[in-house]
């Protein structure tokens, strides 16, 4: 029985693929024949145009201070969102799946639509990106947080509310410690990541060094493009070099001296108040309240021509579309990032080699999405087909990272045994890394597959199919009623997928 349900999910599987593979018009012969054509930019941002360095910092500056500035009002914000919102503080069901309803909303749009959202009610500029970033951290954070208070045991909690103590101080006294360290760790990922959201929220007028990239790259100027690259690849790596010190002291695996105590707090203090320093309010007028309210009217008022179509141009044939192109991504960076995930790790290669290739993958995370974008359109034109090559490249850089703290956190005592008795790499790979690996694996995949189905939407700015070019064009064109469609069908996507990916993390006892 359990063979034939193989078989048959194996099958289903594969008629998945081929279907998928039509539906993008995905050509290995174009990519034998073309594929030399993706590295034509790279070429051409070699040896990058040093003197252009000047003109870089300033908006680099700018972009890690709207990530550190949204980072560090949304987490505040997503603290406050999980008191309000779990089992224990909130005893109103009614109100937590109603403030639960809202926050997933926020969190199923891209951070670059929020952004271009908060364009229309806020202006450009660094503003509308840092409120862009605080929304989706906030949301992000919020749910972090009261999954992880109610996974807590409340039982210490209530005795202590039961003696008189009151049910927030009884929180803060039981609850509150337990959870804060790892709150914060994931405040650390959630910063790595907003970093890079950063550097492209330029695309869509709201600040940053991305204007300047979108600029260079409009214009072609490629060796300006390589400078503008290997800057931001020194501040992602100085910011994933700190956030994991970081989080080796929240573990309490480094002791911090007090010298050490002083120094990060000062740290903290300062980049605080430089990032909220930089943002300017604009003043007050009646276009961003009447943006406000075009907006709400679209959301509740949609097209609902558009989202029920089953034409080309309809709401129900781009969600499949962008499904197809997020699907097939995922599943060609799993490929990938499985292969550096052993040539990248120290406990299986020679320090030397395994530096080299995390190196490589610190590059590919942070190169943005739409040059790689833009790289893969000149090996297969625009539409779908680029969208998926583009996927692939990114989803490798987070994948390889998961399965790189997935293989370290591995018990390593029967995989030398297997060495001692000559078993070859493969074969312990098959009988010892993989039945302790792919539940991490696993769950990684669909954390990968949940974000590329958002980042599949926002491709459409370099016409790499999927419902990204229509949602663009229409917020662009101001017709909300399109775009609210438009949002509701990408939420509804995200939901489902979310939901089946939940049940199958459950059904095989995967944590996320």
């Amino acid at each position: 029985m359990i063979c034939k349900h193989k078989a048959a999910a194996a099958a289903f599987c594969i008629v998945l693929i081929v279907a998928a593979g039509q539906t993008v018009d995905f050509s290995a012969f174009l990519l034998i024949q073309r594929g030399s054509r993706f590295f034509d930019i790279f070429r051409a941002m070699l040896p990058p145009d040093t003197a252009y360095a000047a003109v870089v910092l300033q908006p680099l500056w700018a972009t890690v201070q709207m990530s550190l500035a949204g980072t560090a009002i949304g987490a505040i914000c997503g603290f406050i969102g999980a008191f309000v919102t779990n089992a224990y503080n909130n005893q109103h069901r009614w109100l937590r799946i109603l403030l639960k309803g809202i926050i997933h909303c926020i969190r199923t749009i891209p951070v670059l639509i929020l952004a271009l959202i908060c364009t229309f009610l806020l202006g450009l500029g660094t503003l509308a990106g840092t409120i862009g970033l605080a929304l989706y951290t906030f949301a992000v954070m919020t749910r972090m947080g009261y999954e992880d208070i109610e996974s807590m045991s409340f039982i210490t909690a209530q005795t202590l509310e039961a003696a008189g103590c009151g049910r927030t101080r009884a929180f803060i006294r039981t609850i509150l410690p337990a959870v804060l360290p790892g709150y914060m760790t994931n405040v650390l990922y959630i910063l790595e990541a907003n970093v890079r959201h950063a550097a492209i929220l330029g695309y869509v007028g709201a600040g940053g060094i991305g204007i300047l990239l979108n600029e260079q790259i409009s214009w072609r100027q490629y060796s300006q493009v390589g400078m503008i690259l290997l800057l931001l690849y020194v501040v992602v790596l100085s910011t994933e070099g700190i956030s994991e010190w970081l989080r080796r002291v929240l573990r309490g695996a480094r002791k911090l001296t007090l010298t050490e105590r002083l120094a990060v707090w000062s740290s903290v203090v300062f980049f605080a108040g430089t990032s909220l320093l930089l943002l300017s309010f604009p003043h007050t007028d009646t276009s961003g309240f009447s943006a406000a309210h075009a907006i709400i009217e679209g959301m509740i008022h949609p097209d609902f021509g558009m989202l029920f179509s089953l034409e080309y141009d309809g709401v129900p044939y781009l969600l499949y579309e962008t499904f197809c192109i997020a699907f097939l991504g995922t599943l060609a960076g799993m490929c990938m990032a499985a292969v550096f995930s052993f040539t990248a790790n120290f406990r299986l290669f020679p320090c030397p080699a395994a530096l080299f290739a995390r190196l490589v993958l610190l590059f590919i995370r942070t190169v943005p999405v739409f040059v790689y974008g833009l790289m893969w359109i000149r090996v297969t034109g625009p539409g779908p087909f680029a969208g998926v090559l583009t996927l692939a490249v990114c989803s490798i850089g987070l994948l390889a990272k998961r399965f790189i703290i997935a293989i370290d956190d591995m018990d390593f005592r029967t995989y030398r045994a297997y060495t001692a008795m000559g078993v070859s790499f493969l074969g312990k790979v098959k009988y010892v890394m993989l039945p302790q690996i792919y539940p991490r694996y696993v769950s990684a995949v669909l954390y990968r597959f949940d974000i590329n189905i958002r980042d599949a939407a926002v491709l459409g700015l370099v016409g790499a199919g999927g419902i990204g070019t229509p949602l663009m064009l229409a917020m662009m064109h101001y017709n909300w009623s399109e775009a609210g469609a438009l949002l509701w069908g990408l939420m509804l996507l995200v939901t489902g997928v979310e939901i089946v990916s939940e049940q199958s993390r459950k059904k095989r006892g995967i944590n996320t």
